[in-house]
């Protein structure tokens, strides 16, 4: 007989011969009452965090809602949306079709966000410009339809051209100038295409304000201006 048979027998028998059945079956029942108890406890346990979870989680919820055509700013004509699941409010937009697309990029809960890139009809890229919340932000390039050569390069901040602005011709620079909250400052630079100077003009807050010089091809001086705000004072 199994050892662990004839052990509990001999236990029963033991309580029989001391009248304490009524103990054995106590003590039975105790501990069946413990593993209901703990059974309990557990399960009211995970109802309450089931609970508090439900209640916490409508925002969440909120942002993985489809996001309303009238909640997207300045989206383009004929724009297709994918959502991404693992960031709420992120949608990607493809203007066109992927064989011909005229435009990419990002919203994040309706503004737009990231690299937005348009394309000339050749499939080649026409610019590339930044967004943070909406506005333009950071660096923006234009490229040739041809050659897709870098044509210009300048930044924004805020919405607002900020910093330098270069223009190119092929491999030779055109102009140069620089922005101080979407106006131009200080010098500015035009060359003819054998990279000689062709102009050099003083700006303050967007007006020409200074001497402005002209030059020919040979690098003579032709022309020289001094303006005051915007008007021209001396010849």
């Amino acid at each position: 007989m199994n050892k662990r048979l004839v052990k509990k027998r001999n236990f029963i028998n033991f309580l029989l011969t001391k009248g304490k059945v009524s103990q054995y079956i106590w003590a039975r029942n105790f501990i069946a009452m413990r593993f209901l108890y703990s059974s309990l406890l557990i399960a009211i346990f995970l109802s309450c965090s089931t609970k508090s979870k439900s209640v916490n989680e409508p925002e969440a919820q909120n942002e993985n809602l489809p996001i309303k055509e009238a909640e997207f700013k300045d989206l383009p004509i004929g724009a297709q949306k994918k959502e991404f699941t693992d960031v709420p409010g992120l949608v990607g937009i493809l203007v066109g079709s992927q064989a011909y697309k005229t435009a990419t990029g990002h919203y994040l809960k309706g503004k737009r966000t990231g690299t937005w890139v348009q394309y000339y009809p050749n499939g080649l890229v026409m610019s590339i410009t930044s967004y943070v919340n909406g506005q333009k932000e950071g660096i923006c390039m234009e490229m040739g339809a041809n050659n897709n050569q870098l044509k210009k390069i300048y930044y924004y901040h805020q919405g607002q051209r900020e910093g330098e602005y270069k223009e190119y011709n092929a491999t030779n620079i055109k102009e140069e100038r620089t922005y101080v909250n979407g106006k131009i400052e200080g010098t500015t630079k035009v060359f003819y295409d054998n990279s000689k100077i062709m102009e050099v003009g003083s700006y303050k807050n967007g007006l020409r304000d200074g001497i402005s010089k002209w030059y020919d091809q040979d690098g003579k001086l032709g022309i020289e201006y001094e303006y005051k705000n915007g008007q021209l004072v001396k010849k």
